[in-house]
């Protein structure tokens, strides 16, 4: 399941992270959000996720999903 998990701070920062995703969807998944937020993203930290290539199964669901 993909989720979208934001931090907010007391010194006003955000974390935005996605969380169930792999490869570059993640960025897709987060990019209108960020921009909602309103602020530009200074620094990025992408996890072990993002290395991974999405299995066929899971880009065909991303595929039906968007359908």
């Amino acid at each position: 399941m993909k989720k979208i998990k934001i931090t907010l701070r007391k010194d006003g920062t955000q974390k935005v992270e996605a969380l169930g995703v792999v490869g570059e969807s993640c960025l897709g998944l987060t990019k209108a959000l960020e921009r909602r937020l309103g602020t530009e993203v200074d620094g990025r930290t992408l996890k072990p996720e993002f290395a991974i290539e999405p299995s066929e199964s899971e880009s065909e669901r991303e595929r039906e999903a968007g359908s």
